[in-house]
């Protein structure tokens, strides 16, 4: 006889994952079937809850919003039919007359038909990459940290600068590190945050350092008219960062000669990377990931087992909003996958 008994709790899905895609996922799902999702921090909305609005007068549509509005939605979880456990890490599974038994670290179990991975992503370590200085020089933030503090008293201290740079693709399109995938966020954030620091302290000068601007996704019209009229585009990617005096000095070569530049501050755009518990859940599942690190998608959210989905940035890096669209669709898929069979059975 296993550990499972007629105690542990069953059912019809378990979400990994309790960010916007995840938490999408469970409230298109649970008005029909019975489920569960299952974080291993102890708080709920992943990235995408830890971010500002970046509107200035006007809304840069960013995404942040939407996250908002799922919170607000959600309120304290008390009003929606499914379970919420946080800080539960999973540590094996096994396959039982089509339900899976999945176990955690805390000894927690639970049973499911069906499982939906939500791992979603996280921002890169900047420190990995040492030439550009962050952790080491002053003055030298990640987009992410700005990102966090547009609406507080966090970037203040850009009121004092007159000359910011940021430098784009930072942890993303490296082949060499088996990055070399576009992050897909990148450029558009810096840009929003570009327009926001502007719009807050219209004396700066910001210089964008780049390979090549990937508007994608939507309102590209709005991100190509920050672009043009609140940065100084330079397509060449500094080599290094110097700060002799205290002031962060960009080392790059152009017409085979090394030019230096100096800022009062940079900012790194980095990408975003699959979360560490991505690669764990996809062991202990067995499900396929790609060449990135990524849970495979073989389409509609099907993973590479049976009643296994992936939704959200588990599959590859996105922005908020297709995130939470992306989580909805997969819910779509596993509710119209369980009707069919309930159809079979009755």
């Amino acid at each position: 006889m296993n550990q499972f008994t007629s105690s542990v709790p069953i059912y019809d899905f378990a979400i990994l994952g309790a960010g916007v895609a995840g938490l999408s996922a469970a409230r298109i799902l649970s008005p029909s079937l019975k489920g569960v999702v299952i974080d291993s921090e102890e708080q709920a909305g992943g990235l995408a809850w830890q971010l500002g609005c970046k509107a200035t007068d006007r809304c840069l549509y960013c995404g942040v919003c939407h996250g908002i509005q799922l919170r607000r939605d959600l309120g304290n979880f008390s009003s929606y039919p499914f379970d919420l456990i946080l800080g539960q890490q999973l540590s094996s599974m096994f396959k039982e007359n089509g339900n899976y038994h999945l176990s955690f670290k805390s000894g927690r179990s639970i049973i499911a038909h069906s499982i939906l991975i939500a791992t979603g992503i996280q921002p890169f370590d900047a420190r990995q990459v040492p030439q550009y200085g962050y952790g080491t020089f002053p003055h030298i933030y990640t987009g992410i940290e700005i990102e966090r503090n547009l609406n507080s008293e966090g970037v203040k201290a850009f009121n004092a600068y007159q000359k910011i740079a940021f430098i784009q693709c930072i942890g993303s399109r490296n082949f060499k590190e088996k990055r070399g995938y576009c992050s897909r966020v990148c450029c558009r954030y810096a840009l929003r945050i570009a327009e926001d620091l502007a719009f807050q302290y219209p004396h700066l000068q910001i210089d964008m350092y780049y390979m090549d601007l990937q508007l994608l996704g939507g309102k590209k019209e709005l991100l190509a008219e920050i672009s043009e009229k609140r940065v100084r585009l330079i397509r060449h990617m500094p080599y290094r960062v110097e700060s002799p005096n205290g002031k962060p000095i960009l080392l790059f070569e152009d017409d085979q000669k090394v030019n230096r530049v100096e800022y009062d501050a940079v900012i790194l755009s980095v990408g975003m990377t699959p979360n560490p518990g991505t690669k764990q859940v996809a062991d202990i599942l067995r499900v396929n990931i790609d060449d990135d690190g990524f849970i495979k998608d073989y389409g509609d959210g099907i993973a590479s087992q049976e009643n296994i989905y992936v939704c959200g940035a588990a599959s590859g890096a996105k922005d908020i909003e297709t995130t939470i669209s992306d989580g909805k669709k997969v819910a779509q898929r596993i509710l119209s996958v369980h009707q069919y069979l309930q159809q079979g059975i009755s």
